[in-house]
């Protein structure tokens, strides 16, 4: 009996075995028909990109709070592929991704924004947006830490230049990015840049309240930092950071993680301290959270400080240093990006033709005359549309995942390469 026992127990677990290693089987075979699983962990939970065959999944290379990159094969070339999860979560995440998607469709015309191949949900019921990107080995933060790269002023100004050319197009149809930083900023070898994770970015409305707690730390505003009102200037002044930083090698306002107080502190030191009269009423800082402004105008009385920014960036090694001692005009631009108060910033319009600009003027020329031939586009008005409206919105924009969208992408390229047609 315990024999016969032994015997059926032993078949039992066969069988179990078996039909646990042809479900396995079974399942392996569905994901690589329906689609490639990638995992990341992040916060012990796996990120998965639930993608067909046509991407061959290699690497997560990025991660933020608003979506995941990963490096892919895609038809022969390799992409960026940005996964932006969980768009009918909510109002406000409907509301942000479907602000992403159009500014990235829409603003593909400018050569110096990161090119996107191809938009689509996937076939799967997941409320999820996948975009297929250029994919760029670097980017500016990783540039500048590589002391083994040369950067001299003539690199240096040609990215400042592509820079605000990105931005002045982004200005131009009342869009906002929000998070203009070296990490943001791809580099290819021939330095040419592309501006990309718009996942902060949006519309300038004027009437509407702005959200704060936007753009990485060491590149925020004082007017952010501070909870006033902020619109174009905020991102301008993240450019003047990001020029300070090329010519030093180093970050300008490396500030303690989630400390506004020591942020702000950096930048009294660096580019000194306001007069007070620009908390008052009717100027720009007016609006300031109660808090912050009593920081600030004790911090002016207590410890004014005069600008070193000037000293600081003149003595960079890479600038040729006027025989009259007079300040480089590199330092001259970033000094006046880097203004305080937020009206005296110029726009990057006018940056643009600063006189340290004039190597690139055929360049800007040409580049700001394609930008004007574009229509302005027009974005969907999101506000007071329910949760059901945005995301019918968002998946009446991005289509579900078919072999249609490759013969479009395909016919897209093509029409690109034709003469007189610059592909991105």
């Amino acid at each position: 009996m315990a024999l016969y026992f032994v015997v059926c127990l032993s078949l039992f677990f066969s069988f179990f075995l078996s039909f646990l290693f042809f479900f396995v089987c079974a399942c392996t075979c569905v994901v690589k028909q329906i689609g490639v699983i990638a995992h990341a962990m992040r916060n012990n939970t796996p990120i998965i990109f639930d993608v067909p065959p046509t991407f061959k999944v290699e690497a997560i290379v990025g991660q933020g709070a608003y979506g995941a990159v990963c490096k892919a094969e895609f038809c022969g070339d390799l992409v960026a592929l940005k996964k932006i999860p969980h768009y009918s979560k909510s109002e406000d995440s409907a509301r942000r991704v479907l602000r992403e998607v159009e500014i990235l469709q829409k603003l593909q015309f400018c050569e110096q924004v990161v090119g996107c191949r191809l938009f689509f949900r996937p076939v799967s019921k997941e409320k999820d947006v996948y975009v297929a990107m250029d994919y760029v080995t670097s980017d500016l933060s990783s540039v500048i830490k590589n002391t083994t790269i040369q950067l001299d002023e003539n690199i240096i100004r040609y990215i400042t230049c592509q820079l605000l050319l990105a931005i002045r197009a982004l200005h131009r149809c009342c869009v906002l990015h929000r998070d203009v930083s070296t990490r943001n900023i791809l580099v290819q070898s021939n330095s040419q840049i592309f501006l990309c994770d718009f996942g902060l970015s949006r519309f300038f409305d004027p009437d509407e309240q702005l959200s704060f707690g936007v753009v990485t730390q060491w590149y925020r505003a004082p007017e952010i930092i501070l909870d006033a009102e902020y619109s174009y200037p905020s991102d301008v002044w993240s450019v003047g950071v990001i020029l300070g930083e090329l010519l030093l090698r180093r970050h300008l306002f490396p500030g303690k993680a989630n400390d506004s107080a020591n942020q702000l502190n950096l930048i009294f030191h660096l580019v000194g301290t306001p007069p007070p009269g620009l908390f008052d009423a009717g100027r720009p800082l007016e609006r300031a959270s109660v808090n912050a402004k009593h920081y600030a105008l004790a911090y002016l009385e207590r410890r004014p400080c005069a600008p070193v920014l000037v000293d600081l960036l003149r003595a960079s090694p890479v600038l040729m240093q006027p025989e009259d001692h007079s300040v480089p005009l590199a330092v001259h631009l970033a000094a006046q990006l880097l203004q305080f108060d937020p009206t005296q910033r110029p726009t990057a319009d006018a940056a643009l033709r600063h006189p340290w600009f004039a190597p690139c003027r055929a360049f800007i020329d040409e580049m700001v005359a394609l930008q004007d031939k574009e229509p302005l586009p027009s974005f969907t008005p999101t506000q007071g549309m329910s949760l059901a409206q945005l995301v019918e919105t968002i998946e009446r924009q991005v289509p579900v995942f078919s072999e249609d969208l490759l013969v479009e992408e395909e016919e897209e390229e093509n029409h690109a390469d034709e003469p007189g047609l610059a592909p991105k």
